[in-house]
């Protein structure tokens, strides 16, 4: 519980202030009828909110204040760590159910071992 509970503040982080993402603005029409979905330019949720001007100047400064000297690969690095572990701890377990419940576990061997290249 205790490696979960320093997991999500980073997986917090690096959603809001380093991952962009495109929002869906509204439907057009194709030359030949379609319709297609058209989307707004990737920004993060903190650009959204800085650009809704929702803040005060002093809630900025502090929001910036916590996610200066951030580096995303760090932080990247540092939540694949805490997933590997959780994962090391959940081996047994899962490996017991797995044969106990006939399961596949063969399609999950991808992402593991992306995981464990981080190592």
């Amino acid at each position: 519980l205790a490696l979960l509970g320093e997991l999500w503040p980073l997986v917090s982080m690096r959603l809001n202030f380093f991952t962009p993402t495109k929002k869906p603005t509204g439907y057009a029409t194709t030359a030949d009828g379609r319709r297609k979905r058209l989307y707004d330019t990737p920004r993060t949720p903190w650009q959204r909110v800085l650009a809704s001007g929702l803040l005060s100047a002093q809630q900025v400064r502090a929001v910036q204040t916590r996610i200066e000297g951030v580096n995303p690969a760090d932080l990247t690095r540092r939540i694949n760590q805490i997933q590997l572990r959780l994962i090391d701890l959940s081996r047994d377990r899962t490996e017991a159910m797995t044969a106990s419940r006939h399961l596949d576990m063969a399609s999950l061997e991808p992402s593991i071992r992306r995981l464990q290249t981080t190592r």
